[in-house]
């Protein structure tokens, strides 16, 4: 039959439409857009970027919004999975629900498609049947065979009343029309059926209609399921037209995320490459962290810290084999001026010459360390023999004395070695560091340049030494330290002209002290300005019981140049006293002037410009120059006393005497001669051109008691 034929080709064109989509679906999960080297890559560095964060690189915080396993290149790939999976899921299901749609309206077609055969066939059977009756007359069979087409008739009736749920609202119009008509038609059987017995030409004009009904039956149930078929086409091409655009959204969508993936992963790629690079600079850092946290930037010798750990575990391995060790500290003298005069540069070249001296000497085998400055630090495992210690000591005390060239100079540095051996001198290390510590002060102390090798007397004299720095504290806040005034004669008329003031310490312990015992104390120890102060002090009060004219002449140490305020601190005391200025003679040494010119310049002129006048004491034991007597315009210059005292033994000294005094004369300066023990030398020097003397031939040192006495014998003193 057509409409047979027509169902089946619908079916078939459903099944390739729904075959073209599933190959259409498939085409792009075939595809891979992720690129396997970008995953490599970046499963690779997921490590390195866990590290990274727990490390705390640059850029990256270590606080997490989202868990860890969202923010890996895992999750892309999971995320892609999941919208493939979501777009073909929603695939399948629109296909599934697109089959179900057609599958259903071909069922209702293909359903009355079968009801319009049946009652094309029951009423063929009841047109024959009514037929046959009208030819041959009624018979119990034709009853028979007509109750049962009436019931087929109903049963149609009932297959297409339950066939409505699936038509569209016409064609249920349109059943309804058919099913009132098969209820006709199935009264219309009786009637006809029972006209047949009376004639059959008037029977078979009661056909005619009945026939006509049947046919108009047939064609609206034939209707309705041409209709179904006309739905069920459509359906499949809204069906195939949606799965279309569907694939193609799908598609789209797939390629928009694997691309996104994509830049994503090479984005992670490139990241990941950088965090390695950061992690290696991390790394790199770190470890030259450690190397300077171990060794010394400039000579790369071991530090401290370093030394310390090295010493200890030494000591714990030394004290368990019974063995010895020695420690060595070593202080470069001379490298403070060196690295002034030069520059930090030549400074830094003296530090690394040292260190790769220390090489030479002791070798690798034992432990050279810097500790600091200018500070070295040597420890020796092993030590059995005490005097091969000591040898070392003195070869390095010796090559470290050779000059060191720098650019177009040669720098020239000693060394001061302390030594202190285990267990002798110490059982740990802070004790045995202390030991050569002192050892090396000591060596200091006796001759720059020396080596020393610790001893219980260096403690008892470090002790002696500490307890006299408090006392000489002490002593100053008390007066304790008091001046003494020894006299300055001039040569023209042998009359005193002033005094010198020297530094005494009424030791309430030791008793009187003269300044070698405690003037490099105060110095070292920071106290001499304090000391200076107490004693111009003192001197401002004695001064009101000494005639005016007589200069009183008080020393600067160089160490007080390098303070700034000096002179206005000084001048402040003065006229704080309530004395002039003008009687007072500042003298200083050339090494004062010659540590830093410009500021010596400064604070000679404020001196100068308050009335104070200013001598060079010591003259020709320094490295003052013409230029700097002439820069400075020293008021006085002072003969050194060792000059006079060899005055008659050495002609060396008497040429040097005749040329400082010229020297003097030229620049209109007085020239005051130490150390005159006996009237042949006062003679000589009072001829030679010397205007001012002073030693014990006119009088030794004096409190201001034994002072007044002194200016009673005088008499008339020179105005």
């Amino acid at each position: 039959m057509p409409e047979r034929r027509t169902i089946r080709g619908a079916n078939s064109r459903i099944a390739r439409i729904l075959a073209m989509s599933r190959a259409s679906v498939a085409a792009p999960i075939k595809r891979d857009p992720v690129d396997p080297a970008a995953i490599s890559a970046t499963r690779s560095i997921r490590p390195d970027t866990t590290s990274n964060i727990q490390h705390g690189v640059p850029g990256l915080s270590p606080r997490r919004i989202v868990p860890q396993v969202l923010l890996g290149p895992k999750a892309v790939i999971v995320l892609l999975v999941l919208a493939v999976t979501l777009c073909l899921g929603t695939l399948i299901y629109v296909q599934h629900t697109n089959s179900l749609i057609v599958n259903q309206d071909m069922e209702t077609a293909v359903s009355l498609s079968e009801i319009a055969a049946r009652f094309d066939h029951e009423d063929g059977n009841l047109y024959r049947l009514l037929v046959d009756e009208a030819a041959n007359g009624g018979s119990p069979e034709v009853e028979r065979r007509l109750s049962g087409i009436r019931r087929q008739i109903d049963q149609i009736s009932a297959d297409l009343i339950n066939q409505q749920k699936a038509l569209k609202p016409l064609d249920r119009l349109r059943t309804d029309d058919v099913v009132v008509e098969l209820k006709k038609y199935n009264e219309a059987v009786v009637v006809v059926s029972s006209m047949l017995e009376i004639n059959f030409a008037t029977s078979v004009a009661l056909l005619r209609p009945f026939r006509t009904n049947a046919y108009h039956v047939l064609a609206e149930v034939k209707g309705i399921a041409a209709s179904g078929i006309a739905d069920a086409h459509h359906h499949a091409e809204a069906a195939a037209w949606r799965t279309r655009c569907l694939v193609g959204f799908v598609t789209g969508a797939v390629l928009i995320v694997a691309g996104l993936s994509y830049v994503w992963l090479a984005l992670a790629a490139e990241r990941g490459v950088q965090l390695r690079a950061e992690i290696r600079r991390r790394g790199k850092a770190e470890e030259e962290a450690l190397v300077l946290a171990r060794t010394d930037a400039l000579t790369g010798l071991i530090n401290r810290r370093e030394f310390g750990a090295t010493l200890d575990d030494a000591l714990k391995t030394t004290a368990a084999a019974a063995t010895r060790l020695s420690i060595m500290l070593i202080d470069l003298d001379g490298f403070k001026d060196a690295n002034d005069t030069y520059g930090h540069a030549a400074g830094d070249t003296v530090l690394q010459t040292v260190a790769h001296r220390l090489h030479t000497v002791f070798g690798t085998s034992n432990t050279i360390a810097r500790l600091g400055g200018d500070e070295f630090a040597i420890l020796i495992l092993d030590d059995r023999d005490c005097g091969n210690v000591m040898r070392l000591a003195e070869q390095a005390s010796g090559i470290l004395h050779q000059p060191v060239a720098w650019r177009n100079n040669m720098i020239t540095v000693g060394a001061s070695i302390g030594v202190s051996r285990f267990p002798d001198d110490g059982t740990g290390a802070s004790e045995l560091l202390h030991a050569a510590d002192i050892a090396m002060y000591d060596a200091k102390r006796g001759s720059k340049g020396g080596v020393s090798l610790f001893s219980a007397s260096m403690e008892a004299e470090r002790i002696e030494r500490r307890r006299l720095e408090q006392e000489l504290r002490d002593g100053i806040v008390r007066d304790e330290v008091r001046p003494f005034y020894q006299p300055i004669v001039r040569f023209l008329d042998n009359e005193l002209c002033g005094f010198e003031i020297l530094a005494r310490w009424q030791h309430p312990r030791l008793g009187l002290l003269s300044p070698d015992a405690f003037i490099r104390l105060a110095e070292s120890t920071g106290q001499i300005t304090n000391m200076t102060k107490s004693i111009l002090r003192q001197v401002c009060v004695d001064s009101f019981y000494i005639p005016s004219h007589l200069r009183l002449a008080i020393n600067i140490s160089p160490t007080q140049f390098e303070e700034a305020g000096l002179a206005e601190t000084l001048i402040a005391i003065m006229r704080s006293e309530g004395v002039s200025p003008s009687r007072f003679e500042i003298e200083i040494t050339e090494d004062a002037v010659m540590d830093d010119i410009h500021t010596a310049e400064r604070v000679l002129r404020t001196f100068r410009d308050s009335g104070i006048s200013v001598a060079l004491d010591d003259f020709g034991t320094g490295y003052s120059s013409l230029s700097n007597l002439r820069r400075l315009k020293f008021d006085k210059l002072k003969i050194d006393q060792s000059f006079v005292k060899s005055l008659s033994e050495s002609p060396e000294s008497e040429k040097l005497i005749d040329a400082i005094i010229a020297l003097a004369l030229s620049f209109n300066m007085k020239v005051t001669a130490e150390g005159i023990e006996d009237m042949t030398a006062a003679a000589v020097l009072a001829r030679k051109g010397c205007t001012q003397g002073q030693g014990y031939l006119f009088g030794k040192p004096a409190s201001f008691t034994e002072m007044a006495h002194l200016l009673t014998e005088f008499g008339h003193v020179a105005a």
